[in-house]
């Protein structure tokens, strides 16, 4: 399995870290002084939506942030239709937010979107942060600062993996978690001074 992890041993799985990926992304947000956080959840029953939101909550524990000061809602996918529905549901229940964690590149556009038909800017007003690093998303605007996973890396290992089990039909299941990384654009800023 390729950036889909499984805990019952039955397949092979070549995952990237999402909780560091989460803490990442809120270490920054915080760096920059933000304290209303949102995150905008890929779906629960895939672990990409799973464990990054567990990485999220864990993050913001972590800062020590109050549970009214950070809120989560599940999009039903990773699409860019999902992440407009959803933000509209953040900004309705979570007045005062700063900063959104999207669980997708294609979420946070959609975050881009409602923000744009609700006269708010990104970064000046809220800011957003994207996860994948999908091609492109460095030309939107503003470009998105977004957590970037080793997808090339992934691939490889995969194969090995898949090799391997060719090979060795008995060999053990295993799991490959790889290193993501923070790539910042202009997506997020300070938060509005109160």
């Amino acid at each position: 399995m390729v950036n889909r992890g499984e805990d019952t041993g039955r397949a092979s799985c070549v995952v990237s870290d999402s909780l560091l990926a989460m803490r990442l992304t809120v270490d920054h947000l915080i760096g920059l002084g933000h304290q209303r956080i949102g995150h905008i959840a890929g779906p629960s029953t895939l672990s990409t939506g799973f464990l990054r939101r567990e990485g999220f909550v864990r993050a913001v524990r972590r800062h020590r942030l109050r549970a009214e000061q950070w809120q989560v809602i599940e999009a039903p996918s990773y699409s860019r239709e999902a992440g407009r529905e959803a933000c509209a549901r953040l900004l309705a229940e979570f007045p005062g937010m700063t900063a959104i964690a999207a669980g997708n590149d294609l979420i946070a556009m959609g975050c881009y979107d409602c923000l744009r038909a609700n006269g708010l800017r990104c970064p000046e007003d809220i800011s957003v942060i994207g996860h994948n690093d999908m091609p492109f998303v460095d030309a939107l605007t503003p470009p998105l600062t977004t957590v970037r996973i080793a997808v090339h890396e992934m691939g490889e290992e995969a194969a090995r993996l898949l090799l391997r089990k060719i090979g060795e039909p008995d060999a053990d299941a295993v799991t490959v978690e790889l290193k993501p990384e923070l790539v910042v654009r202009g997506s997020t800023s300070a938060p509005p001074a109160a």
